[in-house]
């Protein structure tokens, strides 16, 4: 099964944790930062390059960070090395698996392995969708999640956005079925048909949902296909769905798509 530390590499322990990166001083490429071990408190160097600590939607403008401000990161590697006291952490904000070790702080049954993160997709500071699926029967993944009055979501996102996001969470049930899981996964519209071919997959709401299926800028399609491994058109209910792909395979255009 794919692990975080598996996806990043073993070289350090603390590649694939979670830190809090105090920022002191910023330039054209990044931020430098000061990370604290937690355990004897000493600060690390570590770095939090511009291109890993934003992922916003084209037009929308960069918080501004400055020194003295915060932010939630995780450590995907080290550059230097400790004997030459050139060690520093290499950061990213923007990490879908950043998403995963936040929500499994506040999720005790991801910890104990009665739910998986099974994918996410992500826009940073935007939006991101996490499919769960649990391991043990009578387990209700989602609902153990979002927690009681969505105090798991609500104490998840508020870390993640720590500082100066705005990201929005949501739980996706995952299903072994592709065409349940896009169901699931273009939430929170309700989905009447869906037809899949290979990579693609034609998503039918009704008209009134239209605009929330696809998403301003498309980002709720976008995100559903990224969870789900299809590139998405909604179109609206009662359209030929086997047509409208036929004309995307074709690349001669679909009707009423976004």
């Amino acid at each position: 099964m794919r692990t975080i530390l598996s996806d990043l590499g073993l070289e350090s322990p603390l590649v694939g944790t979670t830190v809090t990166a105090h920022i002191t001083s910023s330039g054209p490429d990044g931020f430098r930062c000061t990370v604290y071990d937690v355990a004897t408190l000493e600060p690390r160097e570590a770095v939090l390059p511009r291109a890993d600590a934003f992922d916003l939607p084209e037009g929308a403008a960069a918080p501004e960070l400055a020194v003295g401000d915060t932010v939630i990161a995780l450590v995907v590697g080290v550059s230097g090395t400790a004997q030459q006291g050139t060690e520093r952490l290499m950061l990213s904000a923007t990490a879908p698996e950043l998403v995963e070790r936040i929500l499994s702080g506040f999720v005790d049954d991801i910890v104990t392995g009665k739910v998986v993160i099974k994918a996410v997709a992500r826009v940073a500071g935007t939006k991101t969708k996490v499919a769960v699926v649990p391991t043990t029967k009578g387990v209700d993944a989602r609902g153990a999640c979002i927690g009681r009055g969505a105090s798991r979501l609500k104490g998840a996102e508020s870390l993640l956005n720590r500082g100066f996001g705005r990201e929005r969470l949501e739980i996706i049930e995952y299903s072994g079925d592709p065409a349940t899981f896009l169901t699931n996964a273009m939430n929170p519209v309700r989905v009447t048909e869906v037809l899949i071919r290979g990579d693609n997959a034609i998503v039918a709401v009704e008209e009134h949902q239209l605009s929330g299926g696809i998403g301003e800028g498309g980002l709720n399609a976008q995100l559903a296909g990224r969870l789900t491994g299809h590139y998405v058109r909604v179109v609206k209910a009662g359209t030929d769905l086997r047509e409208v792909l036929r004309q995307l395979a074709t690349g001669t255009g679909a009707p009423e798509t976004g």
